[in-house]
């Protein structure tokens, strides 16, 4: 039996916290999307799909990213989307309270990018099993 390492569980924890984060807006987003319309900036409300439209498919790819972040499955293609988008929010939101949380959480979901999923992931039992075929 293998020991586990304290960045085994620095990895999960940051993994499964990102993952509730988005979980809870992206649900939030597309059960409510009129709380949610406010925060558009002005060159997003001005196209063929609606406010209310962009809220719900940003909510639901929250969620679907969440998920796979939660589960260690495309760890890194979603912390790299997820992260890229939050600087983006935090770019639009500008130097305030809000954007530096979200800039901040960019950081924390980037980080993801960079270490992988973790010891205890989707993602690592793939890359074990890949090895054992060859």
């Amino acid at each position: 039996m293998k020991n586990n390492q304290p960045k085994d569980y620095s990895t999960l924890i940051l993994r499964i916290s990102l993952a509730l984060v988005f979980l809870y807006f992206g649900f939030s987003q597309a059960l409510t999307p009129d709380n949610w319309t406010g925060y558009l900036p002005g060159f997003m409300t001005n196209t063929i799909i609606t406010p209310t439209n962009i809220v719900v498919m940003n909510g639901i790819m929250e969620i679907v990213l969440g998920i796979f972040l939660a589960i260690g499955l495309f760890t890194k293609f979603a912390s790299l989307l997820l992260g890229l988008h939050l600087i983006g929010i935090a770019a639009t939101i500008g130097f305030n309270p809000l954007g530096v949380r979200d800039f901040g959480l960019a950081a924390a979901t980037l980080s993801l990018f960079f270490s992988g999923a973790g010891k205890w992931s989707i993602d690592n039992k793939n890359a074990k099993q890949e090895t054992k075929e060859e």
